[in-house]
């Protein structure tokens, strides 16, 4: 049942997926900045790093900064850890790492928002680490966004235990003009 369930949920991102790939055009460049905190954390402010000349530069933030980039207004409100239950567990010396936000959109017009092509979560050594869809999660970050709405849902990435330096990377625009990088707590 919970594999039907599992086959179910992939089958829906993967057609939310093509569907925004067909839909989606270029867009223009969109950079990030911070607009406020969140009330649920306080802490240092985030710091904008300089790029090259043909994209901006991605700007660092932290878990709590509201931020602002093209037609979405990104907040990540916290982290937690899984280890899975008796029937869906992560590899061996891996655990499940999820990251709660929340995405408003901020334009006139519905906006789509993918998981699956606009978060990246990455590490210090930089590597990067897929999805993972066995992880019990609350919400999903997947859909139509309709104007002044807010979606809230959480993404789950396998990683090893002992990973550090994680970065979470919102690319608003999937065609490769602009991203913000939100530092997490490990």
């Amino acid at each position: 049942m919970e594999v039907f369930f599992m086959l179910k949920r992939f089958a829906v991102i993967l057609s939310l997926l093509l569907i925004f790939t067909l839909v989606a055009g270029c867009g223009e460049t969109a950079t990030p900045e911070k607009v406020g905190e969140s009330s649920t954390t306080s802490g240092q402010t985030g710091s904008a790093s300089n790029g090259g000349e043909k994209e901006p530069a991605a700007e660092t933030f932290k878990i709590g900064d509201v931020i602002s980039i093209g037609d979405y207004v990104l907040t990540v409100n916290g982290t937690r850890t899984s280890n899975g239950d008796d029937f869906l567990k992560p590899d061996e010396g891996n655990t499940w790492y999820i990251i709660d936000a929340t995405v408003e959109n901020k334009s006139d017009k519905p906006v789509n928002v993918s998981s699956l092509l606009m978060f990246k979560l990455s590490d210090g050594e930089g590597y990067s680490y897929d999805q993972a869809f066995g992880a019990d999660t609350k919400g999903s970050l997947d859909g139509e966004l309709a104007p002044g709405r807010k979606m809230r849902g959480e993404l789950a990435y396998e990683i090893p235990k002992d990973a550090s330096g994680l970065e979470l990377i919102f690319d608003a625009d999937v065609w490769g003009s602009g991203q913000a990088i939100v530092k997490l707590d490990r």
